[in-house]
């Protein structure tokens, strides 16, 4: 069951994230890789406009993740849409995508529940990653403080 997702509105059910900006796709992108990563869920992401000249990291996305971006002249809405089949769950609170979903009877789930649903999720599963350092940034450090004997 993929999950089809308006990344805009998605964004928008943050406060703290700001429309239109690269830290708040990124934010979205990284916690949907995580949700991916260890449930095994397909994710269709659909942002509105262009990609940001610095988004091509996310190009090489792991298998059953994908960021789409509309093409010239045309809408996130109508490449959601065009996205929308059996088996898909659509994840928006646009009213509009909402209906045509309920149309072709197809399961929804609001932005904010789904956000509360990674959220929660982020925190079963946090994980502390091991820090090690890099041998340019203990360079550096041993510049600093200079080398012990």
């Amino acid at each position: 069951m993929p999950y089809l997702i308006d990344g805009n509105n998605l964004i928008g059910a943050y406060p703290f994230l700001e429309q239109g900006t690269l830290q708040s796709r990124e934010f979205i992108i990284r916690r949907l890789l995580n949700f991916h990563r260890l449930t095994g869920k397909r994710i269709i992401l659909v942002f509105d406009g262009a990609p940001h000249a610095s988004s091509h990291r996310w190009e090489i996305s792991p298998r059953n993740f994908t960021i789409l971006f509309p093409s010239f002249g045309e809408s996130a809405d109508d490449v959601i849409k065009r996205n929308l089949r059996p088996g898909v769950v659509l994840v928006s609170s646009d009213r509009e995508l909402v209906e045509e979903a309920r149309k072709r009877k197809l399961r929804r789930i609001g932005v904010r529940d789904f956000a509360r649903i990674l959220e929660k999720f982020q925190r079963q599963h946090r994980e502390k990653p091991e820090w090690k350092p890099t041998p340019q940034e203990i360079e550096a450090w041993l510049k600093i403080f200079g080398e012990k004997s």
